[in-house]
């Protein structure tokens, strides 16, 4: 996730800043426009389209998935608590999310909330307010006040510019942007590129008037005369929006002679953006003539490769052989550790059963264990830990209840990246499926199910 906003931030922010760097200045309001609109399409789309690298990949960490162990008559999954800083920062992200969609429903209400005299003015809506407010625009309607109606005429220059807004939409650029401020606030870019399109808005706008040959001057003095009557209205487009000194540069200036090559210039600019941001598709690893290579699924990217013993190239049984010693070693001192404790804890000792027949029957994955560890494979993403070295070990943990439900998801491990991906891995692959429950007697039981997980990095596995 950390990788996908990074990815999302990078891409708006390079482009945002070559529009002012490169386009800002130019006079072709249009294409800018539509530059806008698509580099932040283009930011967040990005990240999730495939891209098939032409290198092929020598360094993709495996993942070793071992043999699931059982508890019988236990209830839940005994796991020593920890502060979860994940689902803290999510809270605080929903919070503020929550503030950017109460600010933009009040903003929209606010609106709506205007009182005024709806008419029709040259095939236009427009609301003529209560109070004093400076002419602007809101989807399909002109704002203005009354006292801008003399003998029921309006200034057609001040027409001209809202009606432009109106009829090229503007309007939808900026709703947008705010929708995608609710979900994506931290993404800083997104406040400029607001900026920018607002500007570009009222750049169009004008342009829009003076074609109707109106002088320039005049039509100055009239933008400097409403700038006292300022607003805020946060989704609307104001006849006296104050980046004046801007907008009269624009007025006079003209195209500069690289316009046209400043244009081509975004095309490497993009090329390199998408090579940077696509979610990469690595070559299959060479694999030696006389080894048949293991089968990987194609359309999924980035997942964890299942070790299989028979199809292993000398390499891989290396790193399997000193994942399985360490593994070993890690289930010896846990099991140490624990009898340890259980010594220093006086627990009374059961009665023995009763004399009689006695059967226990685990409880099992649709498919079998090795339908489970296939999906678990297959729903690892080893992209997140591309960072990480050495050797991840975590032990997932759960609980079965007698309807074959499971619960309680966690993962026990020093790397926290490993444990999430673990949990989020082993809950997709189990998304949909009933476990047939242990039983006892024939009496369907909880149980505790645990599944260790090795990932083995090959430059680690010589060492």
């Amino acid at each position: 996730m950390e990788t996908l906003i990074f990815k999302i931030v990078l891409s708006s922010a390079m482009l945002i800043a070559f529009y002012y760097l490169f386009l800002e200045k130019e006079r072709s309001f249009k294409f800018n426009r539509s530059f806008l609109l698509s580099a932040v399409v283009f930011s967040y789309i990005v990240p999730f389209i495939p891209y098939n690298s032409p290198f092929k990949s020598y360094d993709n960490p495996q993942l070793i998935i071992g043999e699931g162990s059982l508890e019988l008559n236990a209830a839940s999954v005994n796991v020593a608590p920890s502060f979860d800083w994940v689902k803290i920062l999510f809270i605080a992200y929903l919070l503020v999310s929550l503030f950017f969609l109460i600010k933009f429903i009040y903003s929209f209400l606010r609106l709506q909330f205007l009182k005024g005299e709806m008419r029709t003015y040259k095939n236009q809506k427009i609301l003529i307010l209560q109070k004093n407010y400076a002419p602007f625009s809101f989807l399909g309607t002109i704002y203005l006040s009354k006292n801008y109606l003399v003998d029921d005429q309006i200034d057609n220059r001040i027409f001209l510019h809202e009606q432009c807004h109106v009829e090229e939409k503007h309007s939808l650029d900026i709703l947008f942007i705010e929708f995608l401020k609710i979900f994506s606030w931290f993404n800083p870019a997104l406040f400029f590129y607001k900026k920018a399109m607002i500007a570009n808005h009222e750049f169009l706008a004008d342009q829009y008037v003076l074609q109707k040959n109106y002088d320039v001057k005049n039509y100055q003095y009239l933008i400097l005369n409403e700038i006292k009557m300022a607003q805020s209205f946060n989704l609307t487009h104001q006849f006296d929006f104050n980046n004046t000194k801007k907008r009269f540069i624009m007025m006079t200036s003209k195209n500069s002679r690289f316009s046209g090559l400043k244009k081509f210039t975004l095309l490497p600019v993009l090329a390199v953006l998408f090579v940077l941001s696509a979610k990469k598709v690595s070559a299959q690893t060479e694999s030696k003539p006389d080894v048949e290579p293991t089968p990987v699924k194609a359309e999924k990217q980035d997942v964890a490769i299942l070790l299989d013993e028979k199809n292993a190239t000398p390499d891989q049984k290396e790193f399997m052989a000193m994942a399985k010693k360490i593994m070993a070693e890690h289930q010896l001192k846990k099991d140490t550790i624990n009898k340890k404790q259980s010594q220093d804890i006086a627990v009374p000792t059961p009665p023995p059963p009763p004399p009689g027949k006695f059967e226990q029957v685990p409880a099992e994955f649709p498919g079998g264990a090795n339908a489970l560890r296939q999906l678990v494979g297959n729903n690892f993403d080893t992209s997140i830990l591309s960072r990480e070295q050495g050797l991840l070990k975590t032990t997932i943990n759960l609980s079965i209840d007698e309807n074959g439900n499971i619960s309680n998801v966690l993962a026990e491990g020093e790397n926290q990246k490993f444990n999430a991906e673990a949990v989020r891995a082993f809950t997709t692959a189990n998304e949909g499926k009933v476990w047939r429950p242990a039983t006892e007697n024939g009496q369907a039981v909880k149980t505790v199910y645990k599944m260790p997980l090795t990932m083995v990095f090959q430059g680690s596995a010589k060492k």
